[in-house]
């Protein structure tokens, strides 16, 4: 195990930079919600572009959690994860004590599936995402803290090597 546990660190802590990241990106643009739509059309390119930048942190690290970090958990959980839906693996981590509730995060996951299928011709549709990212990303970010604990609890996370990596 001791190769897949180094790879589940390794994730925690990419993981955590790019959380990072998303924090910067979550204070750099709250004041600019809730939009309206004659908000979206007065943005300046560099807002624009720090929007999309918090979009994409926020999809990355959504991402990094379901698919490397609960795969990582879960196997050193010995759990079979072979089977399971994304939703299958979310309700696991709940029940593992991972994470505080599956269904918080899998609404998460289907707001990063919707970014994904932007299309620029829905304009409504677009403003409610948009509107609806800073509250996900403050659960994506309480998830990683919620899962770091988790893991330092069960001694999978080494907090010293955490801090020395930066």
């Amino acid at each position: 195990m001791g190769n897949e546990l180094n790879m589940l660190q390794s994730n925690v802590i990419t993981c955590g930079e790019r959380i990072e990241k998303l924090r910067y990106s979550l204070n750099k643009n709250q004041s600019r919600f809730p939009m309206k739509e004659l908000d979206i059309q007065n943005l300046t390119d560099e807002q624009e572009e720090s929007i999309d930048a918090l979009i994409l942190r926020y999809s990355q690290c959504v991402s990094m959690i379901q698919d490397q970090i609960f795969k990582g958990i879960a196997y050193v959980e010995q759990e079979d994860l072979s089977d399971k839906s994304n939703r299958d693996k979310t309700l696991l981590m709940e029940k593992l004590g991972a994470i505080k509730s599956a269904d918080d995060f899998g609404t998460a996951a289907i707001l990063r599936n919707k970014f994904s299928h932007h299309y620029p011709e829905e304009n409504r549709q677009r403003i409610e995402r948009l509107n609806l990212v800073i509250e996900e990303a403050k659960l994506v970010v309480e998830t990683y803290v919620n899962i770091s604990g988790y893991l330092q609890r069960k001694g999978l996370l080494d907090v010293k090597r955490k801090n020395s990596d930066h």
